[in-house]
């Protein structure tokens, strides 16, 4: 996911979203019981809280650095480029070492990943990037009042009342995308004066309260099914009240951070959507966190919070290395290509 005006200070938050959504993949694509009520459950209820709030986030930034902007169509097609080779490489290896059986609907799924919502998130970003310049228009075209009502009508019945209230209407993960596109968008162009004064810190209060919320429904409201089973998300999900007021201070305060340039970070942070389409391609997810790293095993374990740091992290260095080297044989076989 690529934006033009690379900002170290964002291109640090970009990472850290990623190790936020690795960490919750961790927990919710092995962890099929119950979490325990125990210090490492604890932990994984933590780990679980960063992952959707890191996804309002990366679109916060695309939508913040695309106004005035149409999106090209090579980077539709080399966004689309990447997203196909993750889908059938990785689905190849893994069938390669025979951990997954391909069926007829897997396969034609897995040569079109996008129309066939493999990674449900890549589907939305190409639909974002492909509707780009309507939205284009919508920010240029409405006033400052026209936007503003838009966004606290959609707000309402998107975010406030499945908030507020059990069994609200609910929300498309595209449209509700599409929305934090234009709230990226509408802070960009109106900004309150009182958002140049947020720090980081706000932030991770606030991340930090929402962790305390999870962990105490859950542990307290243990007896209810409903809580046990919902306590993951009743905070923390993409359209919940706490979630998206994390990720505007969060954006915001990483935004206003006057950090020292780095072309380490900045790289690093070019390879970050990789990590995502590597490691949760829907052919490795249990294979890789159930039966290779067996993370659900591990919760047991008094080693579990080192355990799962480690894998974490690994993860995280693996999907670097692999984008790093997709993106070092793109760049050979363009340069080679145009030589000819």
């Amino acid at each position: 996911m690529e934006i033009k005006e690379r900002e170290t200070n964002l291109e640090y938050l970009r990472i850290i979203c990623m190790i936020m959504i690795v960490a919750g993949h961790s927990i919710t694509h092995s962890v099929h019981a119950d979490i325990p009520r125990s210090f490492n459950g604890m932990i994984a209820i933590i780990l679980t809280q960063g992952a959707r709030i890191a996804v309002n986030i990366f679109v916060m930034i695309t939508g913040y650095f695309s106004v005035g902007k149409t999106v090209h169509w090579i980077k539709i097609r080399r966004q689309y480029l990447q997203i196909w080779i993750y889908s059938v490489f990785i689905t190849g290896i893994v069938f390669a070492l025979g951990e997954v059986s391909l069926g007829f609907k897997t396969v034609i799924s897995v040569l079109v990943p996008v129309s066939s919502s493999q990674y449900w998130f890549a589907t939305c970003y190409i639909l974002l990037l492909l509707i780009n310049p309507c939205l284009q228009i919508c920010i240029e075209k409405l006033s400052e009042k026209q936007l503003r009502t838009i966004l606290i009508t959609f707000g309402i019945f998107w975010c406030i009342m499945p908030t507020l209230l059990v069994g609200a209407p609910g929300y498309s993960e595209f449209g509700w995308l599409a929305y934090i596109y234009l709230l990226a968008a509408y802070i960009r162009i109106y900004p309150l004066s009182i958002m140049s004064k947020i720090k980081i810190w706000h932030g991770i209060i606030i991340f930090l309260s929402i962790c305390t919320l999870a962990i105490g429904t859950y542990f307290y409201g243990y007896s209810s099914m409903f809580l046990r089973n919902n306590a993951i998300y009743l905070y923390a999900e993409m359209n919940r009240i706490p979630a998206v007021v994390c990720a505007v201070i969060l954006f915001l305060g990483f935004k206003n951070w006057n950090c020292k340039y780095s072309e380490f970070v900045n790289k690093v942070a070019m390879c970050t959507f990789g990590v995502y389409l590597f490691h949760d391609n829907p052919q490795i997810r249990e294979c890789l966190w159930i039966n290779i790293l067996k993370v659900e095993k591990s919760l047991s374990s008094p080693l579990f919070v080192p355990y799962i740091m480690l894998c974490i992290a690994g993860i995280f260095a693996v999907g670097i290395v692999l984008e790093w080297y997709r993106q070092y044989l793109e760049t050979t076989i363009n340069n080679l290509c145009r030589k000819k």
